[in-house]
């Protein structure tokens, strides 16, 4: 075959496999009316939803933890502070486990069952200066109706069945094994829909924001988020050292109060016993004596270990520096109005051109498959 036959049969297979522009648009002139009207349908659909959807605010926060001068030289790595508020030491020779605790467990801590239903106890308080606790908040807003078809048929049926008393014997045994009722199950799903932790590793700061139809309720769930998350990461930092802490205290204390009672033990032996120098005197005393100065020494160490503790749960304790100080917004984060109603557009435009541009080769189909 020759050289020009083979560009002959390529161009050839090119126009073939290539669309006619031309007859394209031929199909969407001819269909313009519908292209246009399908278009402006999902424009005015596009507008009501943007106007009924219900507008929210987001509040935000943003803090870092600050760090004692000896962790600092964790600053070089990609962890930043929030390695060293976790206790990570990257030297793989200095390791110690007691502290360490992963930067990503912030976000596990948020997702805990038990982080959520401690918020619902929070009190939040509105422009009226009424006050009320975050699941009386949430229940509130509720639509009254959504009406619980299987659940009600449940209590009237199957529910008759039961007895109460024993439901609340039983409840007050699943609250030792951290049962969470559907109520709560239902207030903590649709709670956790409203606030978000967000972590970066690489900077080091951690930000927690909050959306509610109320500027002023989200901003108070941030300010509550906030304070529950630093409370969690303190305790976790310093939990180990908190209980070296209370046991050295302890020792300290026992310690004490032997030392005293020898003490006084000697001073009454050798007011009793001034004017005698026997042998068997001198041996007592120099045994009361090595006593106390053991027992002296014993303490001495119980009361530098408990000092020490003391001054490394201050160290570990984390200080958090906060950057982005929490506000009530004034501008709403939802609905995008405006974004909404292009999407729709568009969605009308391309569902119509498509639907034009397909039809024949649709009908083509059907009429094969009904021959």
């Amino acid at each position: 075959m020759s050289k020009t036959s083979k560009v002959t049969n390529l161009n050839s297979i090119l126009k073939e496999d290539s669309i006619d522009l031309k007859a394209v648009l031929k199909k969407l002139w001819i269909e313009r009316e519908l292209v246009i009207k399908s278009t402006i349908i999902f424009f005015l659909i596009g507008l009501i939803v943007a106007f009924l959807s219900p507008v929210a605010y987001t509040s935000q926060t943003t803090f870092v933890p600050q760090v004692s001068g000896d962790e600092i030289s964790l600053g070089n790595n990609k962890l930043g502070s929030l390695a060293s508020l976790a206790g990570i030491n990257i030297n793989p020779t200095e390791v110690n486990s007691d502290n360490y605790l992963s930067p990503l467990v912030y976000t596990n801590i948020i997702d805990s069952e038990e982080f959520s239903l401690d918020l619902l106890a929070d009190e939040l308080v509105d422009l009226n200066n009424e006050k009320f606790s975050v699941r009386e908040y949430l229940l509130s807003k509720k639509s009254s109706f959504n009406f619980d078809l299987i659940g009600f048929i449940k209590k009237f049926t199957i529910g008759l069945f039961f007895n109460n008393e024993a439901n609340e014997t039983n409840s007050d045994i699943f609250k030792n094994y951290g049962f969470i009722s559907e109520e709560d199950y239902s207030l903590i799903k649709s709670f956790r829909q409203k606030f978000n932790i967000e972590l970066n590793q690489k900077e080091g700061y951690i930000k927690v924001l909050a959306t509610d139809s109320s500027p002023f309720i989200s901003s108070q769930l941030v300010s509550q988020i906030t304070k529950r998350l630093q409370s969690k990461i303190i305790e976790i930092r310093t939990n180990k050292i908190k209980e070296r802490l209370e046991f050295s205290k302890e020792q300290y204390e026992l310690k004490q109060v032997e030392f005293d009672i020898l003490q006084k033990k000697l001073a009454e032996f050798k007011d009793s016993n001034k004017s005698i120098s026997t042998a068997r005197f001198m041996s007592e005393l120099q045994k009361l004596e090595s006593d106390y100065q053991l027992q002296q020494n014993i303490l001495i160490n119980l009361a530098t270990e408990y000092n020490n503790n003391k001054i490394k749960l201050n160290k570990d304790t984390p200080i958090f520096s906060v950057i982005d100080e929490v506000s009530v917004p004034n501008v709403k984060s939802e609905p995008k109005r405006r974004l909404l109603v292009i999407i729709y557009t568009l969605i009308g435009l391309i569902l119509s051109v498509g639907f034009v541009l397909t039809k024949e080769s649709v009908i083509d189909i059907v009429n094969e498959i009904k021959d």
